[in-house]
């Protein structure tokens, strides 16, 4: 699969997730964020390792520390801090 249609796959994903999470009960809606991120760390370790999975998380921590957001409509590129 091409990058292009990666990042348009990525896309729908997020959108129908974003979608989803709105439906939940407003109680719950607090926790999807956790929930997802525990998915997330999930499936990047088991696609990953654990330790390429830790540099990922590395590099989006210090984004996140930097004040950068990631946006709901693209992915955030975490391969910059790889140069």
């Amino acid at each position: 699969m091409d990058e292009r249609a990666r990042l348009a796959n990525l896309k729908q994903a997020m959108e129908l997730i974003a979608e989803a999470v709105e439906q939940l009960p407003e109680s719950c809606r607090d926790f999807a964020g956790n929930a997802l991120l525990n998915i997330a760390a999930e499936a990047v370790a088991d696609d990953v390792g654990c330790a390429e999975a830790g540099r990922i998380f590395s590099r989006l921590g210090d984004l996140l520390g930097q004040g950068h957001r990631p946006p709901m409509s693209k992915a955030l590129s975490l391969s910059g801090f790889d140069a």
